[in-house]
């Protein structure tokens, strides 16, 4: 029994790239482990196989959008960053905010964490409230938003142009 298993490994050998000798011989080895009497398991994981995250989860997060820090997770979805001219040539920010399951307009405030070029974020805000226009310096920021009625929310990073009016669409999860 074992000259045949060990001729069929050899043959299945021939031409077989360096994964695929590896996986023959640990299954000949498991076969060969099978019809003798002690048997040995290995509990080494293979290299190949990596165990993806869940999508879901059960644990909650306290978002305080007046309090800097980042979230575990970005929540909701910055939907869109489109720029329109305005008179001054400054660089203005606007947001428009929807609920993220059924589309509906909401009023948010947002607040707006200025990061710096070695990704630092600043300890004061920048709020802006509902859809009025801000003027701010251009550059990367982090956004908290949150819904005026209900607990919506919607984190991430933003990259502001300079001179223009930067419209924001964001859906608040």
């Amino acid at each position: 029994m074992k000259k045949v298993l060990l001729c069929a490994a050899l043959l299945s050998l021939c031409a077989c790239k360096s994964t695929d000798i590896r996986n023959i011989t640990s299954s000949v080895s498991d076969i060969a482990s099978i019809g003798s009497s002690t048997t040995t398991t290995t509990n080494s994981p293979s290299t190949d196989y990596t165990h993806n995250k869940p999508q879901y989860s059960n644990e909650s997060e306290n978002i305080n959008a007046h309090r800097t820090g980042k979230t575990n997770r970005d929540y909701g979805v910055i939907r869109s960053i489109s720029s329109e001219k305005n008179p001054k040539g400054m660089t203005m920010v606007r947001f428009v905010a929807f609920h993220l399951d059924s589309g509906a307009a909401l009023e948010s405030n947002q607040y707006l964490y200025s990061m710096d070029e070695n990704g630092w974020m600043n300890k004061k805000s920048i709020l802006t409230l509902d859809t009025r226009t801000k003027m701010l310096n251009s550059g990367q920021y982090y956004l908290k938003a949150h819904a005026q009625s209900g607990d919506f929310y919607t984190t991430g990073m933003l990259q502001l142009a300079s001179g223009v009016t930067n419209v924001i669409t964001i859906d608040l999860e």
